[in-house]
């Protein structure tokens, strides 16, 4: 009896200093983070003489002012990054998961074909005018907001790693179904997507990731000012602040540069890229580490 109650505080010990281990470790990797927020708010002049710290030593809302000059600008392209990102999410999962649910059909007739038809051009790279001349010419996309949507919807590795979590769904439960006169759409819809929430969180928050901070095909495709996602539209802002600081400093008579927002306003464009995002990820968080262990077990 006493040796389990030895045990037994041993083990409490234990796992306290692991939780102890696991929190210190979560502060260290919230720093960054602090340190952007602080830097957003801190002087041009103070970051260039004293750099990044915890906490600004002077409180400045330059950077924010200036970002936030005319709001109707940063708001439409709030619109249009959510639209993209809502949208482009729920398609993809949807069209990722229907490939990944009948490559994961061991009766499918075309298994073994789709398979090599979704992995062989993951080889190769078709390029950039390739791409560029379909979406144009073929498909019109050309200043379309559907131009931020279609292209790249369907994820190869996104596929194969939901078809390996369908593939461990028991065989039985599809039978069953089939027994009782359901449909291959009614099967996928009420069995294999409810039985399937941890992969398709995944790879759900890992889309709209990459939809949230998309803003290359922004720059091929998009002329309209008010179609401009919020990535790129940070990122035009930013390059003018560039260009401006570059020609001033060539004006005769000397310019105070430190008055003007640069290092201070790159990283209140971070926080306002990246805080939406940060409020999302802990719904996704429970599903997550799930989703990736499971549905990469097998090939």
């Amino acid at each position: 009896m006493a040796q389990m109650v030895k045990k037994k505080r041993r083990a409490e010990r234990t796992d306290l200093w692991v939780h102890i281990f696991f929190i210190l470790f979560g502060a260290i990797c919230l720093i960054p983070f602090i340190t952007v927020i602080s830097a957003s708010f801190s002087t041009e002049a103070d970051l260039a003489e004293y750099g990044f710290s915890i906490l600004p030593r002077e409180w400045d809302f330059t950077a924010y002012a200036y970002l936030f000059e005319n709001p109707s600008v940063i708001i439409k392209a709030y619109v249009v990054t959510i639209f993209i990102t809502a949208v482009g999410t729920f398609l993809g999962v949807l069209f990722m998961s229907m490939v990944a649910y009948s490559i994961s059909n061991r009766n499918f007739v075309l298994r073994k074909a789709l398979n090599w038809y979704l992995f062989f051009p993951t080889l190769f790279s078709g390029g950039l005018t390739s791409s560029y001349i379909v979406n144009t010419r073929y498909l019109g996309l050309t200043d379309s907001i559907w131009a931020l949507i279609l292209p790249g919807l369907i994820g190869v590795f996104s596929v194969f790693m939901m078809r390996t979590f369908f593939q461990q769904i028991p065989d039985s439960l599809f039978e069953a179904a089939k027994m009782d006169g359901a449909s291959e759409y009614m099967i996928y819809f009420k069995i294999a997507i409810p039985l399937s929430k941890p992969v398709l969180a995944t790879v759900a928050f890992a889309t709209a990731l990459g939809k949230w901070n998309s803003w290359y095909s922004a720059m091929l495709y998009i002329r309209d000012p008010d179609k401009v996602p919020l990535q790129y539209l940070l990122q035009k802002m930013m390059k003018n602040i560039e260009y401006l600081l570059s020609e001033m400093e060539h004006v005769p008579g000397g310019v105070d540069l430190s008055q003007i927002p640069g290092e201070n306003l790159r990283m209140a464009m971070l926080v306002v890229a990246i805080g939406p995002m940060m409020c999302f990820f802990p719904f996704f968080q429970k599903y997550f580490v799930k989703g990736m262990t499971i549905g990469s077990v097998k090939g």
